[in-house]
């Protein structure tokens, strides 16, 4: 799987905006599919969204710092679009619905690591 990192998230009333650090290509953004779920890297501290085209999947890596953002969009029940260049967003169609339910299995839940459940609690709680 290849990955993308996030370098920010922009969050207005009904929309959040994800941002990469690095775009993709006109040809090959417009091949991109919603891959609708989220895996989780608890050893990263990352929530990984999964974007897809036919050579493959793709991981979108929402790495600690943009946790914050990603709350403030999550409580707001904001529609999630993902930025791949400057002619194309993808629509994160199930990111609201896998995000609460990754936080309900986090919670209390070991096989995540202790840091990284404490971590997803201290932000999201």
């Amino acid at each position: 799987m290849n990955y993308l990192h996030v370098k920010a998230v922009e969050v207005d009333e009904e929309v959040a905006t994800v941002y990469l650090k690095q775009e993709l290509d006109e040809r090959l953004g417009k091949e991109m599919k919603d891959g609708e779920r989220i895996l989780v890297d608890s050893d990263e501290f990352a929530f990984i969204y999964i974007i897809e085209d036919q050579e493959g999947f793709y991981g979108i890596r929402f790495n600690e710092q943009v946790w914050p953002q990603l709350k403030e969009g999550f409580n707001k029940g904001t529609t999630y679009f993902l930025k791949l260049n400057e002619m194309t967003r993808l629509t994160l169609a199930e990111f609201n619905e896998e995000m609460s339910f990754l936080l309900e299995n986090i919670k209390g839940n070991g096989n995540y690591g202790e840091a990284f459940e404490q971590t997803v609690k201290a932000v999201f709680e």
